[in-house]
């Protein structure tokens, strides 16, 4: 799949000058800003429009956009939907040209200069005249009120998503039960922070995220009052450390019909997701209340929930559900149940109220595409219900190789006409922000039968993202985590939604935010110290699918379940080591096994795959090492994050040559590989220590602190036959 047929984009002509250092700015002046103030997606744009132009010291006019049709001459920016008569006959006056066929979400720039500079943004509804204005506020950020454009963006992928697993209260915890990270207990206050909503859905907004999803075992009990079991629900919220937030069922039910409308004013979907089938909380008020899937209480319980839950929130878009997890494996008694339990409830509800829409998700877990189909048939007959599947597209790790192969459930529903939405799981990396723009765009191409997939959310299980709590500098902490790693936040939203976003788009944005530093060597430090991290777990990811199996910021796995600290043996399937590994379903690679039999014919050895990381891992370090914070504490991070990312790519490089050495019996060069690996360890482990404190997680406690490790990797040198510490000394930091 070589051509996506997503967008015409016209680059901002002078963004090159910008990118370059040389200042496009004009002279400060007077712009005014013609919208509609009532649509508060538009609003939105055009309040970072004026910031931009008041940062650059123009004097804004703010204007309704009624009052376009008498405006007299001036510099202007005009943002509407492309269906507003008066504005295209201004626009054609002008000298412009209209945008014809603009879709949802989708949106047009165009340029004027008679009688004097004007932009105009056209969209093909209010969410696409609102990520048009975003756009011309970026422009303007760069290049300052100058130059020209002629631009059409259309989404690529129409629902594009964030997945947050968030504990509601102690007692109604996100993945998994009774686990709870330092993440997950300090999560819970930020859940009830109207500030933590609104800065984290104007900043993904901007980024084009579209749909807000929050996951929790059991959210009713701190949603709803269900009228025929009152106890479930919550007195209060109560905290991990035994202090409770105060908020009563309506102030709940405010604060959440809150955020739903906020959400929906920056052009996002609203949904919750629960693991069914937990009744957590409730079953301390009603022990009659149990997770066996027969129990006729249970399913009452669940059903009236449900429909309490869609008439309690009028602006709830949507809702997830998960067949069989806690559940057994008779895949039609799973989906049965969440029929009984919740479909139907759905089906009922919406039956009766035919003016509310609402969209159902079933998760394809312990269930197939086959069993939902049939099951949930009558919710087809409701026009104003939807229903779609939703399926791990890359399992627990989305940086692997671009073209996953797990897409079963994606070609069934095709068959089926069920539309489907891809779960892209980040277990990989909760502390570094990563940063590879082609990675994201070939992962994009590589999305099977796309007319069928309706969207994609993207998150994590095991951590629960809500402010930073990490950082040794405590002035770095309270931020949102969706600040902390804006980069790799953002390549995600803007490629999703236009896979043909250039990359001078991403050399502007850090050259905005860090004008002390070259954007340029910035943007391919971090771009190659990414690049290696998914080569790796493509290489082993064959039976280490599941998070539990791989974490690779710690070389680790859950000691439970697997064998803790991965190690270069020659053993396979989940307790194994790296030479035991077969490559991910979808990667071109060739195992380190074949490699080291020299079996790989026309496929990428382990070998070339080491030299091709270490390659690109030096190169970023000797592109960042001379660039200097300045004392800023952000791009400190950044550079040092860049460092962390190469030193861990090479680590992983003089692994990888260890593991495929040792499997070809070449016991001495798989030593100084070895050797050089646990040096490189060292200096990512340090670096990390600097900058982040330790943390439990659902597999993983880096605890005390980011020495964890260091014994294991040293124990990978002496057991080949190494004495002592290896030599560090040759390298380069």
């Amino acid at each position: 799949m070589n051509t996506m047929p997503f967008t015409r984009i016209t680059t901002f002509a002078p963004m090159l000058f910008a990118l370059l250092g040389f200042s496009a700015l004009s002279s400060a002046e007077t712009v005014r800003l013609h919208f509609d103030p009532a649509i508060p997606q538009i609003a939105f744009a055009a309040g970072d429009i004026k910031a931009a132009l008041e940062r650059q010291e123009h004097t804004v006019q703010t204007h309704d956009l009624a009052a376009l049709a008498e405006a007299g001459p001036g510099k202007k920016i005009v943002l509407a939907v492309v269906t507003d008569k008066t504005t295209i006959s201004m626009l054609t006056a002008q000298g412009g040209k209209s945008a014809a066929g603009l879709g949802e979400q989708a949106y047009a720039l165009r340029t004027t200069t008679k009688p004097d500079l004007s932009y105009w943004v056209l969209g093909g509804d209010a969410v696409g005249t609102m990520y048009g204005g975003l756009q011309i506020a970026e422009n303007i950020s760069g290049n300052g009120f100058s130059g020209s454009c002629d631009s059409e963006e259309t989404p690529f992928l129409l629902n594009r998503g964030m997945k947050l697993n968030l504990p509601l209260d102690k007692r109604i915890p996100t993945y998994v039960g009774g686990w709870s990270s330092h993440s997950a207990r300090e999560a819970i206050a930020d859940v009830w922070d109207m500030t933590f909503w609104r800065t984290l859905i104007d900043q993904q907004a901007r980024h084009r995220y579209n749909v807000l999803s929050i996951w929790v075992h059991h959210p009713f009990p701190a949603l709803v009052r269900v009228r025929d079991y009152p106890n479930a629900c919550l007195p209060n919220i109560q905290k991990y450390d035994g202090s409770t937030i105060n908020l009563n069922h309506e102030q709940r039910v405010a604060f959440w019909r809150d955020v739903m409308t906020y959400a929906h004013d920056r052009g996002m979907k609203f949904y919750f997701f629960n693991w069914n089938i937990y009744v957590d909380y409730a079953s301390t008020q009603y022990p009659a209340l149990t997770k066996s899937p027969s129990n006729p209480t249970t399913i009452d319980y669940m059903y009236k929930s449900m429909r309490a839950l869609l008439e309690t929130y009028p602006e709830l878009d949507g809702f997830g559900i998960t067949s069989g997890d806690g559940m057994g494996s008779d895949k039609e008694e799973n989906t049965q149940w969440t029929w009984n339990a919740m479909g139907k409830a759905v089906r009922d509800y919406l039956s009766e109220n035919p003016s509310r829409r609402f969209n159902l998700i079933h998760r394809g877990v312990k269930t197939d595409p086959e069993t939902c189909d049939a099951i949930y048939a009558p919710i087809k007959a409701v026009t104003n219900a939807t229903f779609n599947m939703s399926a791990k597209y890359a399992m627990a790790h989305m940086y692997s190789t671009p073209t996953p192969r797990w897409t079963g459930d994606i070609h069934s529903c095709a068959k089926l006409g069920l539309q489907t939405w891809l779960t892209f799981r980040n277990d990989d990396f909760f502390y570094l922000s990563w940063g590879d723009p082609q990675f994201v765009r070939d992962f994009m191409a590589g999305i099977p039968l796309k007319d069928t997939v309706v969207g994609m959310y993207i998150g994590i299980d095991g951590y629960n993202p809500s402010r930073a709590r990490l950082f040794r500098n405590p002035a770095l902490n309270g931020q949102l985590e969706v600040e902390r790693r804006w980069y790799m936040e953002m390549l995600w939203g803007r490629i999703s939604y236009n896979p043909g976003t250039s990359d001078d788009v991403f050399k502007g944005m850090l050259a905005r935010r860090y004008p002390m530093v070259s954007a340029g060597d910035l943007f391919d430090a971090w771009t190659l110290a990414s690049r290696s991290l998914p080569k790796v777990t493509a290489l082993v990811m064959k039976d280490w699918s599941l998070d539990f199996h791989w974490y690779p910021e710690g070389c680790w796995s859950d000691p439970g379940r697997c064998s803790g600290f991965r190690t270069i043996d020659d053993v396979g399937g989940a307790t194994g080591g790296f030479a035991g590994q077969d490559v991910a379903k979808g990667s071109a690679l060739c195992s380190i096994a074949d490699s080291a039999a020299g079996k790989c014919n026309d496929k990428k050895s382990s070998y070339q795959l080491a030299d091709e990381m270490e390659a690109d891992a030096r190169k970023s370090l000797s592109l960042i090492n001379p660039l200097r914070s300045g004392g800023n504490a952000d791009l400190e991070v950044a550079l040092n994050n860049v460092k962390q990312m190469a030193y861990l790519s090479t680590y992983y490089a003089h692994k990888i040559r260890g593991a495929t050495y040792k499997k070809a019996g070449e016991r001495d060069k798989a030593r100084e590989e070895m050797g050089q690996a646990y040096g490189w360890w060292m200096a990512y482990s340090r670096s990390m220590d600097d900058t982040y404190h330790g943390d439990s997680f659902r597999n993983l406690s880096i605890a005390p602190d980011w020495k964890f490790a260091d014994a294991a990797v040293l124990k990978e040198y002496t057991d080949l036959g190494g004495v002592g510490i290896p030599d560090c000394n040759t390298i380069r930091k």
